[in-house]
């Protein structure tokens, strides 16, 4: 196999695929479980659902074979491909939160958010498209899905990075699939999810429950799985408070996300990991690091 599929656990594969552009290594996942049946967690944008077909058939898996499809959110980076998505997986019903429903049957509103916040990202990500109502299960929280051959998901709700944000849990395996749930780790840089409009205690309350689970593995949608995942929890946490604090302190006194991200740096202890991540991946970051301190700069 190649180095696109990584095994976690008999039952888990993490499927890494890239967007034809350049910086984009490492950074979109989906999550293929499989029992008798097998879900899809995250598709990716529509650019990449390419990569995603082949890494299906990679790992030996036709997209027929695929029983569900489901959002951690539906932001681009992880749900813009769904509509196409459920096209080449003909059997495939799509379990996402309630508040997603509207936007997956019609998705004009959230295709014009998405351009005014990614701009030109979101055309090299593609555009939306919808998908078919009947084909749409609405998760509920601590919903249980049976895979069979003893592999049952967990499904809760973690409002913070965004409203209607899920995360799955194989509790057979203890392993959290966070989505951006539990902050983005790209190369060992740390931080939080939390662009806006960032509701801290939503973020708060989404961490303590996903720590209530004592997880043993943790998978982040950027980038990874990691063993030691509730000490990864609390560190975000913690991180997210340091964040938000000096945030706060910046926006009282006027300053631009860039000069307050500076001088989080003087406080953070992941700053010396900012240089590993390579300077296409730096350049992809730095945006969407901004858009986090926005977040915190007027978090509610």
């Amino acid at each position: 196999m190649s180095n696109i599929i990584q095994d976690i656990t008999p039952n888990l594969k993490m499927l890494n695929f890239c967007p034809p552009s350049s910086g984009f290594e490492n950074f979109i996942t989906s999550w293929l479980l499989s029992g008798s049946k097998k879900a899809l967690v995250d598709v990716g944008p529509q650019v990449t659902i390419p990569g995603l077909l082949a890494a299906l058939s990679e790992a030996g898996t036709a997209p027929d074979e695929i029983d569900y499809i489901i959002l951690s959110h539906i932001h681009m980076d992880h749900a813009g491909g769904i509509g196409l998505a459920v096209k080449k997986m003909k059997n495939a019903q799509v379990l996402a939160h309630r508040r997603a429903y509207n936007h997956l049957v019609d998705p004009a509103i959230l295709w014009q958010a998405s351009q005014a916040t990614l701009g030109n990202l979101a055309l090299k990500y593609g555009e939306i498209e919808p998908v078919p109502a009947d084909r749409i299960l609405i998760a509920e929280d601590g919903m249980k899905l049976d895979l069979g051959n003893g592999l049952k998901l967990e499904l809760y709700q973690t409002p913070g990075h965004a409203p209607h944000h899920l995360v799955v849990f194989d509790r057979k395996d203890s392993v959290l699939l966070a989505g951006d749930a539990a902050g983005i780790d790209m190369n060992g840089f740390l931080r939080p999810g939390t662009p806006p409009p960032f509701r801290l205690q939503d973020y708060m309350d989404s961490l303590d429950k996903m720590i209530a689970l004592q997880p043993l593995k943790l998978g982040y949608a950027h980038f990874g799985c990691y063993d030691d995942a509730v000490a990864r929890l609390q560190a975000v946490r913690a991180q997210t408070l340091l964040w938000y604090k000096i945030a706060q302190i910046g926006a009282k006194e006027n300053r631009t996300p860039d000069d307050i991200f500076r001088l989080i740096l003087k406080e953070d202890d992941h700053k010396d990991k900012l240089e590993a991540m390579g300077k296409g991946v730096y350049q992809r970051e730095y945006p969407l690091i901004l858009n986090t301190v926005r977040g915190l700069m007027t978090a509610q």
